[in-house]
């Protein structure tokens, strides 16, 4: 028997109103607590994803211009990701809308854009 919708929906709420909380609080630029990428670490190149941390924190304090500074490519996709978790929150209500995100073509548009995003910022 596994967990209903509505729990899912509860958990999933807890967890981001959580995230939220603590990355509205700490500023990942500033505190030793932030995760730092293991890619970036690793390579000395920026990941898709790098960035990810301080441009939560510029949303959540309304300052548009760090959050584009810090990741423009995520903030850009910030509607697809919530978009995908929606669907997937709600596949059995909106199929439809669950199939399209997860259909061959957007997974590899999205793969494509990943991988273009990634070659561009670490070339520029």
């Amino acid at each position: 028997m596994g967990i209903s919708a509505r729990w899912r929906a509860v958990i999933a709420v807890v967890v981001l109103g959580t995230a939220g909380l603590l990355y509205y609080l700490y500023d990942p630029a500033r505190s030793q607590l932030a995760p730092k990428c293991s890619f970036k670490l690793l390579t000395g190149w920026d990941c898709p994803g790098c960035g990810a941390q301080r441009m939560v924190h510029s949303l959540l304090h309304l300052d548009f211009a760090s959050a584009w500074q810090a990741n423009p490519f995520l903030l850009c996709m910030m509607p697809v990701l919530i978009l995908l978790g929606f669907s997937a929150l709600w596949r059995n209500r909106y199929p439809r809308m669950y199939a399209t995100f997860n259909s061959p073509i957007a997974i590899a548009a999205v793969g494509v854009a990943i991988v273009l995003w990634t070659v561009l910022r670490n070339i520029f």
